[in-house]
């Protein structure tokens, strides 16, 4: 790799034909002008599920760009259409040989795809729960329905092939499988530090919603809730000792021949958007003004998660992304000062609709993973879910032992997916 190889961002965006994928990319190209200095460049590589989404996207991605900036500086971002369907895992291991093929490295995957599974909404409970607890269900909703048990097309022609959950394996499992392919990638970075792994969440990830049991969430009503839980739970366990056999031992190894790569560890980090207004639940237009209005209500009355728009929703993972290494060691450093660990990061907004980045409550971690009060005062003075409380040592406990659990049976899941593949692979040969 040359040294204007190692100088020049590479950054992977998955999902990025609209909303907030789009926004990430829009974000990461205006916030690399104005922070990196000539000569660096940025490559934003992004994914579609079709070659006709991925010429409209670039086309749209290098409008904004130019529009953004002076055209000499635009000069300087290269956006780079990818494609792959998450819920199909050859696509994905097709994607992961493009890439360990094509690029030097990578700085950072935004691993942002993702599919709510929805098949609608309980409006009698909708009205009731906005018109009297407007903050709370507009924040965290309890009236979306989807159904139980819904599996992805069959990935291989095996007759036995395992069931795989549909929300499970495009909001975790390829995502899950792309990461630990392109490892060798990732642990080539040196611009920023090692490499990172960013999972764009949710604040809607409720800990009580997940079964370790049921890892897949195939026997739940909210198979996107219990899917983002289990990123949290992933992402924030994923730097301990009870969760390294599998997190680092395993999951980062590089299972490559290529031992010029560096040894160091890439890093996870976890994001969410916030609550924006996207057609992640198709609505009529009145509905969709109607929402826009209520998410308005909810900013004024103080919530500090209503960004409503994906461009000041993409404002953690680009942060996450672009942040040099000791910029995010001093933000997390309070709570590892306090006896944290990693923190999930959310877009936030005020009432005037100026950005930011702060730390969010996650269930079973608290702020940061402190036991107890929350060290900030910032984080202390927060519209919280109804119904937190600050968190245990023996909440913290459980939740380790969670990511204990999970790393587990993932790493499991991916060398038993991968083994099918192989055999799909071979006979199709």
């Amino acid at each position: 790799m040359g040294e204007n190889d190692q100088q020049n961002l590479y950054v992977l965006v998955t999902g990025a034909n609209s909303g907030l994928g789009f926004s990430i990319c829009c974000r990461l190209a205006d916030e690399f002008l104005s922070t990196h200095p000539e000569p660096q460049s940025l490559n934003v590589l992004f994914t579609t599920r079709s070659s006709r989404k991925a010429q409209d996207t670039q086309q749209r991605l290098e409008q904004h760009v130019q529009s953004s900036s002076v055209r000499s500086a635009a000069t300087r971002v290269k956006f780079i259409p990818e494609s792959v369907d998450l819920g199909d895992l050859l696509s994905v291991r097709a994607l992961s040989r493009q890439l360990l093929q094509k690029y030097p490295k990578l700085d950072a995957i935004v691993l942002n795809a993702g599919l709510g599974g929805w098949s609608g909404i309980d409006w009698p409970g909708a009205i009731w729960g906005v018109c009297t607890d407007l903050v709370q269900q507009v924040s965290w909703p309890t009236y979306k329905v989807a159904p139980v048990g819904v599996l992805t097309d069959r990935q291989t022609e095996e007759t036995k092939e395992p069931p795989l959950g549909s929300v499970f394996c495009a909001n975790v499992f390829g995502h899950y499988m792309l990461a630990h392919n392109v490892v060798p990638l990732l642990k080539r970075a040196r611009t920023n530090g090692p490499g990172r792994v960013i999972w764009v969440s949710s604040i809607e990830a409720t800990i009580k919603l997940f079964d370790v049991n049921d890892i897949q969430g195939l026997r739940t009503r909210t198979p996107y809730e219990s899917s983002k839980a289990l990123t949290d739970i992933l992402a924030l366990t994923s730097n301990l000792p009870s969760a390294a056999p599998w997190a680092v031992d395993s999951f980062m190894r590089d299972d490559t021949e290529d031992r010029a790569a560096s040894s160091d560890t890439p890093t996870m980090f976890l994001s969410h958007p916030g609550i924006c207004a996207t057609t992640i639940i198709p609505l009529a237009l009145p509905l969709i003004w109607a929402m826009v209005l209520a998410f308005w209500a909810a900013r004024m009355l103080g919530s500090p998660w209503h960004t409503m728009s994906t461009y000041l929703g993409a404002s953690s993972p680009v942060f996450l992304a672009l942040a040099s290494k000791a910029a995010l060691d001093a933000a997390e450093r309070p709570y590892h000062q306090a006896g944290g660990g990693r923190a999930k990061w959310g877009s936030s907004a005020d009432r005037l609709g100026v950005g930011s980045v702060i730390c969010t409550e996650t269930e079973g971690w608290g702020y940061g993973g402190v036991v107890g009060t929350p060290v900030l005062e910032a984080d202390r003075n927060r519209c919280r879910k109804r119904g937190a409380v600050d968190l245990t040592k023996e909440d913290k406990e459980r939740f380790e032992e969670l990511g204990r659990q999970s790393w587990k049976q993932m790493e499991e899941l991916r060398i038993k997916w991968d083994a099918i593949l192989d055999r799909a692979e071979k006979t199709a040969a």
